[in-house]
Order: C-alpha cells, then structure tokens, then sequence
C-alpha cells in the first residue's frame, strides 16, 4: 500500500492542475482484517480548494475514513467501475460534480479485481466549463487511463510548476486543447484560444528557432525543446498519454535565457582572465629558466581550467559541458606543451557524456595531472597512449576513465596514497574527497595504467539524458 500511496503522491498532482479539480483518494487498507479506509487529498493550485485550506498550503494525508458516510464513494468500491456523480452538488456555495474513478488489484500487476483504491476528482462545474469546456470528461478519462499505465511501468508523470501552460495534442499532433496559460504564452502566435485549436502544433512553430536539449525518462518527458519566438522564449516538454494523445508543458524561460547569455559573458571573461594569468606565468618563466617545469605545470593546470570556461561560453548548455569534447581540447593543448603533436593517443569516447559544470573543472584537471604523467615520466620509449572515457559495462551509474601508455611503467614500490609529489596530491584530493571516486594503479600493465572509477551521482546531471 505504501508503494501505491507514494505513487499517487507523485502523480496526482498532475492530473490535478490539467482538469482544475480536487482529487481525494481513497486507499484500502488491505492489512486490515476489517474494511478500513484512509484518505489522501490533492488540490489544483489555481483557486481555492473544496476541502482544504489552500492559503496555508496543507492537507490531511492519511485521515482515517468512515465510508458509510459517502454513498457514492462506498458504491464505486463495490462496483469497481468508474461513476459519474450528481451534477450540481454544492459545496461551499459552489456546484460541483464528482467523478469516481477505481484502481484494481489488477491495475497494479496483482490477479485480482478487488478495488484497493477509488480516485474521486471533484471539479468546479463553472470554472472547468469556462476553461475546460466539453472536453473535461474526454481528458480526465485518457488521464486516469495513463496513470494506470504508469503503475505498470513504474514512470511518473513530471510536475507542473505554477506559471506553466498545457497543451493537449491528439496523435497528428494538432492541438485538442490548451489551457489559458498555455495560450497566453503562444500569445505572439495566436491571441484566442479557437486560433489554436485543431491547429498542429508542429506547423504552428515552424518559423520559429527550435533545439532539441534531451528527455526524463524517469519523468515520462520524451523530448524537451526551447522555441524563440520574436520577444518570449519557450520550453516545451513532451509527456505522452494513452490513445494516441500526449501533453505539452510549456514554460516561459525568458529570464533563464537573459541570465544564460549574462553566464556566458562571465566564463568569457575568466578564461581571457585565466589565459592573462597564463601569460604572467610564461613571462615569470623565461626570468628564472632554473624553473621551467614547476612553471610549465602550472600553466597546464590553469590551461585546463580556462577550457573548461571557454567550452561553457560558447554552449547552449550552461548547466552541462561535453567531457568527451572537453577532454580532446586537454590533450591537444598538453601535447602542444610538451612539444608531441606527433604522438599517438587513441581516445576512446564511444558517447556523449554530460557532466554538471560545477564538477567539469575537478575532472579536467584530474586528466590535466594523468596525461602529464604519463609525458612527463613515461620515457623515451613512449610512443602510444591509449585514453578511456566510458561507463562500466556491469555498472551503468559508474563512470571510467582510464589511462595507459607504453612507457617504462610504475616502479615497483609506487603507492600514490605515500607519494609527496603535487601532481598525485591534487588527484587523490579531487578524485577521493571531491568526486568520491575509486584509484586502481595496474601495475600488471606493460606500461602504466590508472583506471578511475567515479559514480555517476557525483557528475552527471541525471535529469538530462
């Protein structure tokens, strides 16, 4: 029951802000030796509930429910089929309907009819009329038939935030329906609501600048696309529904766009900062030549942090950064200052991999360190240096990253935890403490090689697929 209950938590609200209704849900105690029935309530954030209080924002979850009381909630239990209640029922001097929706034993992948559950949606006759108009019940029905869905599949319907709109699209994707929001936003496009309908969607949005930025699986969002129209910019996420239909969550992300193109303007300026820090460093350089290396380390380190900046400044992801493209940028700028450009290094990249930008820095300097290594100590026999981004086969949630080259290898005695030198003190740091990562020195290797396994939880942006 709790797994039942936690779903419906997630899921009902929803459905709840999409018909502009309450919803009470009945849940069966099915522990109980007796008939004992509790009841959760959800309300619609765009007037005040039925119910509850919604100015103090709280409700009773959980209330322990004499059903004997509701004639139509205790028929819907034993019937186990969907009703339709009395029409114009006034509640708080408001007339409502209430509709009665079971959820079966077998909904929930069990072998029985028994009703556990009945979903009640208890909509403001005037309000949904007004907006919703007659294609209130059509929606409701092919929303309780999709969260059905979701029990089987264990996928959850995305939130709905307020200022958000929706649209409602039949299977040739033209538009069945749009909420007053949702025409508010399509406002430079189409002033009424009857501009809108039965238009396609698609059709509607071809003249306009369109990017693909990923789905939430986990969220049922098949595709989420940004559109700039001339003075508004829009996120569109994609959320399929049952018989064809799906919705359409639209979000007004003007303001994110303007403090985007203000973010990029600054990763701008710290790498032209970094690079200017750079160049001092070259200069100290040339005046005490005794300590070119400590010198051309530091100007790689803060070369790899300025990637990181410059590869931010031109995204259109301020949020995530390509670590395959960003780790091909490290190794050519290590390579041109160690003078190799003539090495062999096979990297090995078979997939975008997005990686939270908060953590882009920690790992390029964490390759930074590896690859310099590896030129620095590996010798004159050195011709080949193979480089490994991938997740484990074994371990989707886990991340690889694996460096090896053909050079003279680790002495024997080598323990990166007793070594004293920078290099190792900034990856053990960053890679244990930082990333919560995992150091692996095969010393079976013919060469060294370091492998690195790094859990995804502490890189990755998991919303973004």
């Amino acid at each position: 029951m709790a797994n039942l209950i936690n779903f419906l938590d997630n899921n009902l609200p929803f459905i709840s802000e999409i018909l502009l209704a309450d919803i009470r849900l009945f849940i069966k105690n099915i522990h109980a030796e007796e008939l004992e029935i509790f009841v959760h309530n959800y309300y619609h954030s765009k007037q005040d509930s039925f119910y509850l209080d919604s100015s103090a924002k709280t409700m009773d979850k959980g209330r322990h429910f004499q059903i004997y009381k509701d004639a139509f909630i205790q028929k819907a239990f034993q019937l186990g089929k969907p009703l339709v209640g009395q029409y114009g029922l006034v509640v708080e001097n408001r007339r409502i309907q209430e509709f009665a929706y079971p959820i079966l034993d077998s909904d929930c992948g069990g072998s029985t009819d028994e009703t556990i559950a009945v979903i009640a949606i208890q909509r403001d006759i005037y309000l949904t009329r007004l907006i919703l108009g007659r294609h209130w019940d059509f929606i409701a029905d092919i929303l309780i038939k999709s969260l059905k869905s979701k029990l089987l599949t264990d996928t959850n319907f995305p939130a709905i935030s307020l200022g958000e709109g929706v649209i409602i699209l039949k299977e040739d994707r033209k538009i069945f329906f749009p909420n007053p929001i949702s025409v508010s936003l399509l406002s430079e496009i189409a002033e009424h609501t009857n501009q809108l309908l039965g238009r396609s969607l698609d059709d509607l949005l071809h003249n306009y600048s369109k990017k693909y930025k990923g789905k939430q699986t986990a969220n049922s969002i098949e595709a989420i696309e940004e559109i700039s129209l001339r003075r508004r910019s829009l996120r569109l996420r994609y959320v399929p529904l049952t018989e064809g239909f799906s919705a359409v969550i639209l979000k007004d992300i003007s303001e994110l766009k303007i403090k985007e193109t203000l973010l990029k303007e600054i990763h701008h300026r710290v790498k032209n900062n970094l690079q200017t820090v750079a160049s001092l460093l070259r200069m100290q350089q040339r005046r005490n030549p005794e300590l070119k290396d400590c010198f051309n380390e530091a100007i790689n380190r803060t070369n790899s942090i300025s990637i990181v900046h410059e590869s931010l400044s031109h995204s259109d992801d301020i949020e995530n950064i390509d670590f395959g493209y960003l780790s091909q940028q490290i190794i050519k700028n290590l390579l041109a200052s160690f003078g190799l450009e003539n090495l062999s290094i096979n990297f090995y990249c078979p997939q975008k991999i997005l990686i939270q930008s908060d953590e882009a820095t920690k790992l390029a300097l964490i390759l930074n360190e590896l690859l310099s290594n590896s030129l620095e100590h590996a010798g004159e026999k050195l011709s080949q240096i193979d480089i490994s981004l991938n997740y484990l086969e074994y371990d989707a949630d886990t991340l690889l990253l694996s460096i090896a080259d053909n050079g003279v290898g680790f002495p024997e005695d080598f323990n990166f935890n007793k070594t004293t030198g920078l290099g190792w003190e900034i990856i053990k740091n960053l890679a244990e403490e930082c990333l919560e990562a995992k150091i692996n020195i095969d010393k079976s290797h013919s060469g060294a090689k370091v492998e690195m396994l790094i859990p995804l939880k502490k890189l990755l942006n998991l919303n973004v697929e």
